[in-house]
């Protein structure tokens, strides 16, 4: 599988070295911490030593007497190895213990360092919608918009209040390049919750897009912007992308690779979580062609109803019943947390394949992992494909499904007349593959 660059760092890095002792294949060693994570960890590469991703090994850390944790090596260069602790993640106290136990001048560069970033991505946002807002897009020339929003959290990782009172209501906020095509990642000031309950804001949102860049060619809106943008009356017709091919194209792509994985290739149905909604519904279609039976769970739904097509059977329930025996589950609920009303009905050994926006929390995924169900983020890929500076939770090779349809519809404006299978043929064509990947914790 091709590693994408930045698929080594899922973790916020501390930057704390402490020592720890390294036993794999009857061999010991000592080495040092650069980074510890409450999921993993990076070590200095001891000299001499010979290591492969994929290995086993067990990891004491010397100041934390008893804790000896088991971990699989998912990266080994010539300085450093990555670790990927297994079924273990520190708490916050243990954490604590770890850092205190480094000297107080590391804590500090440590600090100062994460500081520095955060607020030097914050004067990047804020210089590129203030002083040198004209020079930029003279510079980029975009040929696409992609239009996003956020919660709190996520704004407060690019600009402060102050800030917004300075900037336009309509933000660029990332540089996006795959191949020739340039692009620009640009965001509403109105958060998620405000677009959500008012159209007024959404039309606003809209309008000021198409007057800023009247010369872009697409325009891919986000997550659960389209629903907001055809709630406000809003026709989605060009520039303006639904999303909804891509990301269908993607869900299928992966939920065939989920069947290549040993543990699951003997699964003939698969779970749709959020299967009422406007691309919930498509998809349930899309996997018929992979499963023999598609669950699409939906509370909306008022009774059972089943649904037999070419390639197999659509059951459409509310009855949390029909989750107990299933292996395989597909998230597109309104928000990702809302899959733990779900935890207990869904078996050991699961796996979610998670595209909700925003996505599972990694408080949320802590607490599926104690019922030993796992989560994987569902991305698009491509090779030439850059994003500047990266979404949160995102790494910055990888591409939300609304946005690779923009994307292909550059390159082939034919192909977005609703027709599913063309779309696909395109898209792998032109070198999109979609992917499981493990979720950034954060």
């Amino acid at each position: 599988m091709i590693r994408m660059h930045g698929e080594y760092r899922r973790h916020l890095r501390s930057g704390i070295r402490v020592p720890v002792v390294l036993t794999y294949a009857n061999h010991t060693v000592e080495a040092n911490t650069l980074d510890i994570s409450a999921g993993g960890l990076r070590l200095k590469r001891p000299e001499r030593v010979y290591i492969r991703p994929g290995e086993s090994v067990d990891v004491d850390f010397r100041n934390m007497a008893g804790t000896k944790v088991a971990a699989m090596v998912t990266h080994s260069g010539k300085s450093h190895i990555g670790l990927k602790f297994y079924r273990r993640r520190f708490s916050e106290s243990e954490l604590t213990t770890l850092y205190g136990a480094a000297p107080g001048w590391q804590r500090m560069t440590a600090k100062t360092k994460r500081a520095l970033w955060k607020n030097s991505r914050r004067f990047a946002v804020f210089l590129a919608n203030t002083y040198l807002r004209a020079p930029l897009h003279a510079l980029a020339q975009p040929q696409f918009l992609f239009a996003v929003y956020g919660n709190q959290d996520q704004a407060g990782a690019y600009f402060t209040p102050g800030m917004a009172k300075r900037m336009p209501s309509n933000m660029v906020l990332g540089f996006i390049r795959n191949e020739d095509m340039r692009g620009l990642m640009v965001a509403s000031q109105f958060l998620e919750h405000e677009l959500e309950a008012d159209s007024d804001k959404v039309r606003l949102y809209m309008e000021r897009l198409q007057q800023d860049y009247p010369n872009v060619q697409r325009i891919a809106l986000v997550g659960r912007l389209p629903n907001f943008v055809m709630k406000a009356g809003i026709e989605i017709a060009d520039p303006l992308v639904e999303g909804s091919l891509g990301t269908r194209y993607m869900i299928w792509d992966v939920a065939r690779q989920m069947l290549e994985r040993p543990q699951y290739c003997k699964q003939t149905s698969i779970v749709v979580l959020g299967g009422a909604g406007r691309i919930g519904n498509a998809v349930c279609r899309d996997l018929t062609n992979l499963y023999d039976r598609v669950i699409g769970f939906d509370p909306r739904y008022e009774e059972d109803q089943e649904i037999v097509t070419d390639g197999g059977t659509i059951l459409h329930t509310s009855s949390l019943a029909h989750l107990l025996d299933e292996k395989l589950f597909i998230g597109l609920t309104h928000h990702g947390d809302a899959v733990l009303e779900l935890q207990q009905y869904i078996s050991p050994g699961a796996l979610i394949a998670d595209d909700t926006h925003p996505c599972i929390s990694l408080t949320a995924r802590e607490r599926l992992q104690e019922s030993q169900i796992a989560v994987e983020k569902v991305v698009l890929s491509h090779e030439e494909f850059l994003m500047w500076p990266r979404m949160p939770a995102w790494n910055n090779r990888d591409i939300p499904g609304c946005l690779v349809e923009a994307l292909v519809l550059l390159r082939q404006p034919g192909v977005g007349k609703g027709d599913f299978s063309a779309f696909c043929e395109e898209a792998e064509f032109l070198g999109f593959t979609g992917r499981l990947i493990s979720p950034l914790d954060e």
